[in-house]
């Protein structure tokens, strides 16, 4: 005959039951400490906050993927049901800063920070931190480099390092469609860098024409 431990049954339960525990302080902590419309600046983390990452351990992915689905189903769908714009949330932006100090690996939390909301809440400066440190750590995706060269051709006008990322985003793209569309942003950053050169060549050009023309009187 075989004997069951009755105590086996509750193992997965109190599992579950951590998890959500951790979750829930990771957040409540994210909140609570958070700076400039929600989001620590520099990007560090305090003893305990660090405490409870490595208390998270093995199970720290599985705690962002629990942070995240309430990002998208109580912050996202609740938010805009009530008329709130997305993309501007700042509220969601403790609970992303979470998610990526568990999982460096989670693009779609960066994509969010440092692509929408922090760039339209006039935090240029901390979106593009955001964006290169997602890069750093993702160095194989193209969806990073994508959203990192728009922040640079949209946000900072600078069509250079636009085209650099864009370029990135090409050799890492790993379909058809990914492909396809790094090499239109691609090619439209590298025009818009030759434009941007012409006007300049054009400029010293004419200042050097005026310049001539007023030594020759």
């Amino acid at each position: 005959m075989t004997l069951h431990n009755p105590r086996r049954r509750f193992i997965p339960y109190a599992v579950a039951l951590t998890l959500f525990t951790l979750a829930a302080v990771l957040e409540s902590r994210g909140q609570s400490t958070a700076v400039a419309y929600g989001y620590e600046a520099q990007g560090a983390t305090n003893g305990q906050e660090q405490a409870l990452y490595e208390a998270a351990g093995e199970f720290r992915i599985v705690i962002a993927n629990l942070l995240w689905s309430k990002v998208v189903d109580q912050y996202h769908h609740q938010f805009m049901a009530h008329g709130g714009e997305w993309d501007k949330n700042v509220s969601l932006l403790p609970i992303l800063h979470t998610i990526v100090q568990l999982d460096p690996h989670f693009v779609e939390a960066y994509e969010l920070m440092g692509g929408e909301i922090l760039p339209k809440t006039g935090h240029v400066m901390l979106a593009e931190k955001v964006l290169l440190e997602g890069v750093k750590n993702n160095p194989n995706s193209w969806e990073l480099d994508r959203e990192t060269a728009m922040h640079f051709a949209l946000v900072r006008h600078d069509n250079v390092r636009a085209s650099f990322f864009a370029k990135l985003a090409m050799s890492n793209a790993n379909d058809m469609f990914s492909r396809n569309l790094s090499r239109r942003l691609f090619a439209t950053m590298v025009r818009r860098e030759k434009s941007d050169q012409q006007r300049v060549n054009a400029s010293r050009i004419r200042t050097a024409s005026r310049t001539k023309m007023g030594l020759r009187r």
